[in-house]
């Protein structure tokens, strides 16, 4: 404990979960001994800012093992490719990869469990606290929430895991009595669910303008739904194992569904919230609006949401690492690329199917004036997701070209990165064979012709890593509008509220409402509004679809394709090739992988433990 608060000190003047200027004003000091904190208001509250520092939100800088790997929940879906030409994931098309044992996994001792025994200790220590009893109440269910967090990102990869829910001191020699066996899977999500049932009306349904960041009512009970919503689809489309220790009883289906069906009427029926609509003239710019460093969080969509800095000390790498090519002042740059699929799920605003038309009747290509001329009329969610070919951006424009179109059809392709000075010469012209963005299949750009446009800042003058302040956002209103849809489905009788939920989020889009839903169209729908939000790939594990061939929407045999653009010398105009070439490897997701495999250093250190179906201990 003396350690612990020793080292809060440091992370709770960085962390921005609160905009209070005199959040933590107080005497200087160099140690903080456990009798002092509880003493002390300020500094319990210090130690709270601590414990949210520890929540593994998966945000912007969350890559699995190193950032240039560009391994994260899109890249790792259908939503998108990492663009990196040496990445090993994803740089040999004659190669196959398998869905690695441990993705997205980390030590118990070192990611989750830390944090859960400073929870437990906080909520140990502050029943003797000098604190108003309602002040204990309010903290105490703060403090639960975010337990109850760990246990989440715990149980969505590894089933059951050991529930620890007291603090535990360790006795000389009684090192077994702190080894505690996994909990059945069940189990840890109905402790999730409880706690947040229990403790959602000990906290605000609002907060002032100096606490707006930290959870309420409407936090809790978002975690509810979205916990509720996969322990329903686990119990539903995953089978028992290990005598229950990862998967739940079909029979326990409807119950959670229901439970994620109350929960998140009662977020979308508190009135708190809205789905942001500031330009309803201007659909895509409104979407896009919601996730920029320039509405901040700030959008009243936002239920909770991870906040940054860079004057704190605390801000992210997104905008360096994600940059268009042009746009990413030297390195790095492009690394979510968007397939070419994921841009066809995107449909017609008037409800046709999302796939483009590249030709005409009789065969020959269409040919365009401005290549973002092949997107007229899509769901104005895509032009505020990716940048597209012709795409405008920060004053200029997204060029994409794989090369150019002699009048006699002879084709020059690019064989190089955009900045390696690649030209042609015709009738005294030079051109440049790329686009300054993209075009060849070498090098640090986008393989598929497409950028990740959301949560980029188009405003930052200085692209480069570390300067990066766009919010994260955990829950908005419109998932907690499809949660209800998907439970409502799933519950049965319902249809009629699914519809009505899935057409808040289509009216807010500006596309045609629906008739009616079914399962299909809610996961459709939700595939597109929480695009690259990092939802897609856990949906496709609780849905159980991942090991699916790609024919089926699942990951096995899953590319990505592309989309190339020719610039045509004879007329100056666009025409388009569709392929599945790109130099990406061919992806395997095997049954197993619905749960991560335990770490070899946490199987050793507690020989209760039983290691995931599929893996040896």
């Amino acid at each position: 404990m003396n350690t612990y608060i020793n080292k809060f000190v440091f992370g709770a003047l960085l962390l921005i979960f609160t905009n209070c200027a005199d959040y933590l004003d107080k005497e200087p000091f160099d140690v903080i001994t456990p009798e002092k904190v509880w003493q002390d208001p300020k500094v319990i509250n210090a130690v709270l800012v601590n414990l949210y520092d520890k929540m593994y939100l998966e945000q912007f800088n969350d890559w699995y093992r190193d950032a240039w790997r560009l391994q994260n929940p899109s890249t790792m879906s259908d939503e998108a490719q990492g663009a990196f030409q040496k990445d090993p994931l994803f740089d040999n098309p004659n190669a196959t990869y398998t869905y690695e044992s441990g993705l997205f996994g980390a030590k118990f001792s070192e990611r989750w469990y830390p944090g859960i025994r400073n929870c437990n200790d906080f909520l140990a220590q502050l029943k003797d606290a000098a604190l108003e009893d309602a002040e204990k109440k309010a903290l105490d269910a703060e403090v639960r929430f975010i337990r109850a967090w760990h246990y989440f990102s715990l149980a969505k990869r590894y089933g059951g895991v050991p529930l620890i829910i007291e603090s535990q001191v360790y006795e000389s020699g009684s090192l077994e009595n702190l080894q505690i066996p996994r909990s059945k899977e069940v189990e840890v999500y109905d402790f999730i669910v409880n706690e947040c049932m229990e403790i959602a009306n000990s906290l605000p349904l609002n907060r002032g303008t100096a606490e707006k960041y930290r959870v309420d009512k409407s936090s809790v009970l978002a975690l509810c739904s979205r916990a509720a919503l996969y322990a329903g689809s686990i119990a539903r489309y995953g089978t028992v194992q290990l005598d229950g220790v990862v998967g739940i009883p079909s029979s326990e289906a409807q119950r959670f569904f229901q439970k994620a069906y109350d929960a998140s009427k009662e977020v979308v029926n508190s009135g708190k919230y809205s789905l942001y609509n500031k330009k309803p003239d201007d659909k895509s710019q409104n979407y896009c609006d919601i996730f920029t460093k320039t509405t901040n969080g700030d959008n009243g969509e936002y239920i909770f949401q991870k906040q940054y800095d860079l004057s704190g000390g605390i801000a992210h790498d997104w905008d360096k690492r994600n940059a268009p090519f042009s746009f990413r002042a030297g390195g790095w740059g492009c690394g979510v690329a968007p397939t070419l699929e994921m841009v066809e799920e995107y449909e017609y605003a008037d409800g046709r199917s999302g796939e483009l038309v590249i030709s005409n009747p009789d065969g020959s290509l269409k040919r365009f004036e401005n290549p973002l001329d092949l997107f007229e009329g899509k769901d104005p969610r895509l032009f505020g997701s990716v940048y597209l070919p012709g795409s405008p951006c920060k004053g200029s424009f997204i060029e994409v070209r794989r090369g150019l179109v002699t009048p006699s059809g002879e084709i020059i392709e690019s064989t190089k990165q955009p900045d390696a000075g690649e030209t042609y010469v015709y009738n005294g012209v030079t051109y440049n064979v790329s686009g300054k963005d993209a075009g060849s299949d070498t090098g640090d750009q986008s393989k598929t012709g497409f950028h990740q446009k959301k949560f980029w800042d188009e405003t930052l003058q200085d692209v480069n890593m570390g300067k990066s302040e766009t919010p994260w956002v955990v829950f908005r209103l419109a998932e907690m509008y499809l949660n209800l849809a998907e439970a409502a489905v799933e519950l049965g009788g319902k249809d009629g509220e699914a519809t009505d939920a899935v057409n808040k989020i289509r009216e807010r889009a500006g596309i045609k409402l629906l008739e009616s839903v079914d399962m299909a169209k809610v996961r459709h729908e939700r595939k597109i509004e929480l695009a690259f939000e990092g939802h897609r790939f856990w949906d496709m594990k609780r849905w159980r679809i991942a090991h699916l061939e790609v024919s089926a929407g699942g990951l096995n045999n899953f590319r990505g394709s592309a989309l190339y653009p020719w610039f045509n010398l004879e007329d100056g105009k666009y025409t388009f090739e569709i392929s599945n070439r790109t130099p990406k490897q061919l992806r395997i997701f095997l049954e197993r992988n619905y749960y991560i495999r335990i770490e070899d250093d946490d199987m050793k250190s507690n020989p209760k433990l039983v290691q995931n179906p599929g893996y040896t201990n």
